[in-house]
Formats: C-alpha cells, sequence, structure tokens
C-alpha cells in the first residue's frame, strides 16, 4: 500500500470530530502562535533594545534570530523522530518549558554570547518542538480527510503581528528583561494547554494497531522518503517559495526604496504584507481543501511572480500595496500545503518525519537566499536582476507544481 492509499484509509476512518477536533485546532493555533510569535514578533521589537544592552552591533544582535532558525532546521529530523517515540502531548509540552526557560534566561543574560547560545538552543529547540511543525501535525491528524481548514486556522501568525505592539509598551514602560519575562509568562501559561493535547483519535489509533495515536509504528524511514522523487519536488519547490518569501520580507523595503519610493510608504507596504500572513494561512489552508494542496502551491508561486513582477514596473502604490498582499499570504500558505500534500502522498502517520526532513533540506534555501539576493544587488548595482531572477524561479515552480496536480488527477480518473 502507497502512501497516498494509506492517508486515504485513515481519513476515511477520521473525518473530523467536531468537538474534540476543534479543541485540539485551538491549542495547536496556541502553541504555534506563542512559538513563533515570541521568536520572530518578539524578536524584532527587541532588536535595538538588544544592541544598546550590550553594545553590539546590528549585525551580531540579528544573528540571534538567524541561529534560533538554523537550530529549528537541524533539529527537526529528531523532533520527528521524538514525536513518533513519546507522541506530541509529551514534545509539545517539554518544548514550551525548554522555551519558557530560554526567555526567562535572557531577561537576566550578562553579555551578548550569552544571548545567542539562549537563541540557538532553548528557544531554537523549544521552538522545533512545539511550534508551527508540531502544531500542524497535530492539526492534521484530527481532520485526517481533509486537513487544509484546520491546518490554515493553526498556522494563522496572530501574535506575530499582536506582540511588536505589546512589546514596544512593555520596553518603553519597564525594560527589555521584563519584556523577556512576559514572553516566558506565555510560555508558563500555554503549558496546561499543551497537557490537554491528544494525539490523535482514538478510533485511528486501533485502526493502526497503536492506541496512543501517534502512529510510531507506520512511519516511512529517513532513507525511504530521501528516495521518493516526490519528497525532492516538494522540499526544492515549495523551500524555494519559502525563501522568496523570507527574500521579500528582508529587501521590501529597500528594493521600493531604490525605485524611489518614500519611507513612509515602504514601511506601509510592509505592514500590509505582514498583516497578509495573518489571513494567507486560512485562504491558503481553504484552497487546499477545494483544489488540492499542489495546484494551490502552483498559484502561491504564480502570485509571488506576479507580485515581484508587479513590483519591478510600476510606482503606483495601489499596486504595489496589492503585491505586498500577495506577498505575505502567499508566503505564509507555503507551509500549510506542504504539509497537507506531504500527508496524502506519504501518510499522515509519517509526516513528522517528512516535514522534520523538509526542515533540513530547505535549509540551505531559506538561509542563504535573502543574504545571497542583497550580494547579487551590490555586485550588480541594482535590484531589477535579483527579482528577475525570483521570477524566473517561482515561474519554474508554479509549471512543477500545476504538472504534479494535472499527474494527479489524470492517476485518481482510472481509481474513480
Amino acid at each position: 500500500m502507497n502512501g497516498m492509499t494509506g492517508a486515504a484509509a485513515v481519513g476515511d476512518v477520521t473525518g473530523g470530530p467536531s468537538g474534540q477536533g476543534r479543541m485540539m485546532v485551538a491549542r495547536a493555533f496556541l502553541a504555534q502562535n506563542v512559538a513563533v510569535g515570541c521568536a520572530f514578533g518578539g524578536f524584532g521589537v527587541s532588536v535595538l533594545p538588544l544592541q544598546q544592552l550590550y553594545g553590539a552591533s546590528r549585525g551580531t544582535t540579528t544573528l540571534s534570530l538567524a541561529l534560533c532558525v538554523l537550530v529549528l532546521g537541524l533539529v527537526s529530523p529528531l523532533i520527528g523522530a521524538l514525536i513518533g517515540r513519546i507522541g506530541l502531548r509529551w514534545t509539545m509540552t517539554i518544548g514550551t518549558a525548554i522555551s519558557g526557560a530560554g526567555y526567562a534566561l535572557l531577561a537576566i543574560a550578562p553579555s551578548m554570547p550569552v544571548v545567542l547560545l539562549l537563541y540557538a538552543l532553548p528557544i531554537g529547540v523549544g521552538l522545533a518542538m512545539f511550534g508551527p511543525f508540531p502544531a500542524s501535525v497535530l492539526a492534521s491528524n484530527w481532520f485526517r480527510r481533509n486537513p487544509g481548514t484546520a491546518l490554515g486556522i493553526a498556522n494563522t501568525p496572530l501574535f506575530v503581528a499582536l506582540l511588536p505592539m505589546v512589546g514596544l509598551i512593555v520596553i518603553r514602560d519597564h525594560g527589555l528583561g521584563a519584556f523577556y519575562l512576559t514572553l516566558a509568562a506565555l510560555h508558563v501559561a500555554l503549558l496546561p494547554v499543551m497537557l490537554g493535547v491528544s494525539d490523535a483519535p482514538a478510533e485511528a489509533g486501533q485502526q493502526l494497531g497503536h492506541g496512543h495515536g501517534h502512529g510510531g509504528g507506520a512511519m516511512m524511514s529517513a532513507r525511504a522518503l530521501l528516495r521518493r522523487p516526490a519528497f525532492w519536488v516538494i522540499s526544492l519547490g515549495a523551500g524555494y517559495l519559502s525563501a522568496v518569501g523570507i527574500t521579500a520580507v528582508s529587501h521590501l523595503v529597500a528594493f521600493v526604496a531604490e525605485r524611489g519610493v518614500a519611507a513612509s510608504e515602504a514601511a506601509g507596504l510592509l505592514s500590509i504584507m505582514g498583516g497578509a500572513a495573518v489571513i494567507g494561512s486560512l485562504v491558503i489552508g481553504f484552497l487546499c481543501g477545494r483544489l488540492g494542496a499542489p495546484f494551490s502551491l502552483g498559484l502561491i508561486a504564480a502570485g509571488l511572480a506576479l507580485s515581484w513582477l508587479a513590483l519591478l514596473s510600476t510606482r503606483s502604490f495601489p499596486l504595489m500595496a496589492l503585491a505586498s498582499l500577495m506577498l505575505g499570504a502567499g508566503g505564509a500558505g507555503v507551509f500549510p500545503a506542504v504539509n497537507m500534500l506531504s500527508a496524502r502522498l506519504f501518510g499522515q502517520d509519517s509526516l513528522p518525519r517528512v516535514i522534520g526532513l523538509f526542515g533540513v533540506v530547505t535549509l540551505p534555501l531559506t538561509f542563504f537566499l535573502p543574504p545571497l539576493a542583497g550580494v547579487l544587488r551590490d555586485i550588480i548595482g541594482g535590484y531589477g536582476p535579483v527579482a528577475m531572477m525570483l521570477i524566473g524561479g517561482c515561474v519554474i515552480i508554479a509549471l512543477l507544481f500545476f504538472g504534479m496536480a494535472r499527474a494527479g488527477r489524470q492517476v485518481q480518473a482510472p481509481a474513480v
């Protein structure tokens, strides 16, 4: 039985238990928001205070989050194996405690090297253990037949937008240490929520021959996954789309400023892109349920290409705002679509290992493409060729995923 057939079989059993299933999606939403909101939203507002407090350079200060992302990608395969061994409940609970301890220690960190170490280890490891990866597995476990909407809700980054505003007030009135203690308190408040996590419906676990619901026995090996061409297509294609989204966050203001856009309007475009990420996960999750994940990923790639083309060819603020909206929504929708497609192709019980390996394989793209874009811009003397490179890559990826969607429909037609 192949991965797609296995996923369909379990999906027939688990169409989504309404009450408890919605509660698990809510827990996944809170876990993802505390993890990502504190790491990314909280870091954005603390960069300048960190630099001033320790007398560090901007490059050294921003290295904190880069190290966190690096560790997140490197340990993801280990977290996938850990979920298969001890289940989601304890993985996410331990991760919440580790990450919360990291923020509490940041409040009393004596030097910048200690800050870098704390962001890399307790916070980076904790983010991997209870952040978007395990939260997505939890949501899709409870809605196996059509997890698109559940994944979209679980990955909605609401706290990324809210925590910077809270942080500005707390840091202004009480200092940076108080803000880090506030983030630690959020983790403490989340612990009882994580203890209430149930990995999967009982009937799904019973069908697979175990009652704990984490599905470790049916998980594909890493070697088997790495031998599947579909895994590499998903990883390289979706990894490139994620890297393009991160590049947009890093370079949008400088890109439009180079085209003569005022600083206030450039900041407004960045805000629009950040706000679009909140709705992007929901919209892409819905589209995945209706149109399928491969076609939705193709739409994301086409939308990113059109967005960069619009930014490159116009100075009209309304058109630039629309392009920024599409960039933010598309970038936020990649991960839910990858989760849904991976579960359908390789089986729901292999999802932790698939996403763990996905994080490692895509790390070179997400880690190096944003700075590479800056280096190329400096060498060439402008963003034009860089934008054309991003557009060309997105067009290729769009054709790749549209082809996958068409092939999937042709395979399913004889079975129907």
